[in-house]
């Protein structure tokens, strides 16, 4: 990053320097084209931001890393990162009891957990864990018509277990309650889950952007700058204009319509994460491991339970003891929608003392995270693949164009580069 004055000219513009607009840069520099990366934020990472705040690590929004993303292992170090797991499994909790979840390969001890906790039947339980494991080894074939995810699952696994423990997990994966997203796209989530853990580098999920700007030539890169206009072989912007060959627009969604009208913004699923500071030791917390917990009970009819608004929680320093610096338990809280009241708070801890099965009243709130366009929603039928290419010189990027995570990210913008360096820009 620079405060240094805009160039007049470079051979590419990549508006947005979150995953996808760094990960274009880095392809386009090593290339050998001149690359200005623009962004109207403060500081790099678009959506995966990270605040550093007396001696804690406080992700913009409870975020994960898989190190089995494809396109992650091609550009990232990912031994510098110092990735700290998180519990291969989760806790789902059912009437004051907790139930832990996993493969028996990775959790040996919680084999007996996963085949009687009452989330459906035994043989709904091991009918899924086969389908999962088939599309991790990619033996499971593509559907041909795609469909939501609940009406697959229903369909396939039954009301109990898709109400009591999928439904439960993946809303906070998904960001929405009623599963309306892509069934491709849950393939594409069990598969990473299958192949690889969940992460959190050491020092926060900014660390991954960070790791790609320092790839680029210093320089590139140009905080605090609006993009006002996009034309041909030319970029408006609020501290004058660059003259260039190529573009590659990587804001969100609704930032990259405004700017080129021939881009539809998908709808935005939005969260609230909380974060606390637990008053009790970290071993009273899903027994001093770093792992998710759902409640079970959160869809019993069906649709969630207003007296039940955590969608998922982990004490999250268990994971990453640097998350929490002088032994303190830090506890990572998501809410479906925009929660960040006083009375929500209220609501949120007095369900986390149910989750948790300790009390609550004495958590300090740390931080609390809004976050309106968390995630681009995937309704099907989704298309993972949109072109990049929109017009002569002009390319898009965004995890909205491939799918909607991390790895998305990266593998749009990888591929809104080749589309350019395919067309001799």
């Amino acid at each position: 990053m620079t405060e240094q004055v805009l160039p007049a000219s470079c051979d590419v513009v990549v508006i947005g320097a979150g995953l996808a607009g760094l990960t274009a840069a880095r392809a386009l520099t090593i290339a050998g084209r001149s690359v200005v990366v623009l962004d109207a934020s403060d500081d790099i990472g678009g959506r995966v931001r990270t605040d550093h705040v007396d001696g804690l690590t406080l992700d913009r929004g409870f975020q994960l890393y898989n190190p089995s993303y494809s396109e992650g292992v091609h550009i990232l170090d990912l031994s510098a990162l110092e990735l700290q797991p998180l519990t291969a499994g989760l806790i789902v909790s059912i009437d004051g009891r907790n139930y832990r979840m996993g493969n028996p390969k990775s959790e040996p001890t919680w084999a007996v957990d996963s085949l009687l906790a009452p989330v459906g039947s035994l043989k709904a339980k091991l009918s899924f864990a086969k389908y999962a494991a088939a599309v991790a080894v990619g033996s499971e074939k593509v559907d041909a018509i795609d469909q939501r995810t609940e009406a697959f699952l229903t369909f396939k696994f039954g009301r109990d277990l898709t109400n009591k423990l999928l439904r439960p997990f993946l809303a906070g994966v998904f960001l929405e309650d009623d599963l309306a997203t892509s069934k491709r796209f849950l393939d594409t989530v069990l598969r990473s889950f299958v192949r690889g853990t969940p992460s959190v580098p050491r020092f926060g999920m900014q660390e991954i952007p960070r790791q790609l700007a320092a790839q680029l030539i210093p320089g590139t890169i140009f905080c605090n700058v609006e993009v006002t206009e996009v034309a041909a072989q030319k970029v408006a912007t609020n501290q004058g204009v660059i003259n260039c060959r190529a573009i590659i627009v990587a804001t969100d969604a609704n930032t990259a319509a405004k700017l080129v009208p021939a881009i539809t913004a998908p709808a935005m699923n939005s969260v609230t994460t909380w974060y606390h500071l637990a008053d009790c030791p970290a071993e009273e917390l899903t027994e001093g491991k770093g792992t998710l917990v759902v409640d079970g009970k959160r869809y019993a009819n069906h649709k969630p339970d207003p007296k039940r608004p955590v969608v998922n929680t982990v004490a999250i320093s268990n994971a990453a003891a640097s998350y929490a610096c002088g032994d303190r338990v830090l506890v990572a809280t998501s809410v479906l929608g925009i929660a960040d009241s006083v009375d929500a708070e209220q609501s949120i801890k007095s369900h986390l003392a149910t989750l948790y099965g300790v009390p609550t009243a004495g958590w300090a709130a740390v931080a609390r995270y809004p976050i309106a366009n968390a995630l681009p929603a995937m309704t099907p039928p989704h298309i993972s693949e949109q072109t990049a290419r929109l017009a002569e010189g002009l390319y898009v990027a965004g995890d909205y164009r491939n799918v909607s995570s991390i790895n998305g990210a990266f593998a749009s913008g990888r591929r809104a580069a080749e589309a350019l360096l395919i067309d001799g820009l």
